[in-house]
């Protein structure tokens, strides 16, 4: 069969204009390691998928798998005097899920910066998070350079992502009174121990010399919400006939009295306070931000 010049023309175009990326779909990642000035880079970069990510990091493979990782492209440089950098990118399916391996990771307390999303240095590492995407940098040898240059190399890194420059926007539903700084976190799954309950947003808090934690669960919609809390209801033998959105008291196990409430595709709830009237305080201040959350979608 003969194809004419036109089609043909067609064909040439537009593979000449397909994005680059791997034959399996993924995204190319290798272009984003930059030139590094006095450094070379000593191999190129190394790719690994959620098949074989094992071969990398085996002891914390399970964790970042469960956070839905898609992707690492690693490389690593190294100068004259074999002092060496290795940069590692990891991508994972979308920015809660890059949020939440960095959430897992970082301290509560340390040398933040303002790199992608937020970032922090200790010697020798510099860690960042931006969308979907956990950066770590680790030098060897650097000495008093070791920080300058990280702090340069991660700001290129971060200038070339895609992402927006902030967390989740749920995670900004937490009340900023007594919160812990920096103690944000996205459970993926397996929320207080029951698959039903899927994932959570968390957060630590300190009030009246009490230390307690709130959470937020976002659900698929209010449907959704409804067969976890029912699910939930029926593990702590507190059945409710014709459940409605509101607020519920759970009498759990393993984690004592749960105050929490339904609204929409959202349920929040407050952990590990006795104080009746502290958890009616914050519980009604997370509800509000949830309801403003809802309101600018």
């Amino acid at each position: 069969m003969k194809i004419s010049r036109n089609l043909w023309l067609m064909i040439v175009i537009g593979c000449l204009i397909t994005p680059a990326s791997s034959s399996s779909g993924k995204e190319d990642m290798t272009g984003i390691f930059p030139e590094i000035p006095g450094m070379s880079k000593i191999r190129e970069p190394e790719i690994y998928t959620p098949h074989n990510l094992y071969e990398y990091i085996n002891g914390a493979a399970e964790l970042y798998l469960s956070y839905d990782f898609r992707e690492l492209a690693t490389l690593t440089y190294e100068n004259t005097k074999e002092e060496s950098l290795t940069i590692e990118i990891y991508r994972h399916s979308n920015s809660p899920n890059g949020f939440g391996i960095y959430s897992q990771e970082r301290p509560q307390s340390g040398d933040f910066l303002k790199i992608g999303t937020q970032g922090y240095y200790e010697k020798g590492i510099l860690n960042f998070v931006r969308g979907s995407y956990y950066v770590k940098l680790i030098s060897f040898g650097l000495g008093s350079d070791d920080k300058s240059l990280l702090i340069s190399v991660a700001q290129k890194i971060a200038n070339q992502l895609e992402g927006e420059l902030s967390f989740p926007r749920i995670v900004y539903s937490f009340p900023e009174e007594g919160k812990i700084k920096n103690s944000e976190k996205f459970i993926s799954q397996n929320f207080l121990g029951h698959s039903f309950l899927k994932s959570a947003f968390t957060a630590d808090y300190n009030d009246a010399n009490t230390t307690f934690k709130l959470f937020i669960i976002k659900g698929a919609d209010a449907k959704d919400c409804e067969e976890m809390l029912t699910k939930y209801l029926q593990f702590a033998k507190t059945p409710v006939d014709g459940l409605k959105q509101g607020q519920y008291k759970v009498s759990d196990p393993y984690h004592g009295d749960v105050l929490l409430r339904w609204q929409g595709e959202y349920i929040a709830g407050v952990l590990y306070i006795e104080q009746e009237m502290l958890r009616q305080k914050y519980l009604k201040i997370l509800e509000a931000n949830l309801t403003k959350l809802r309101r600018k979608k």
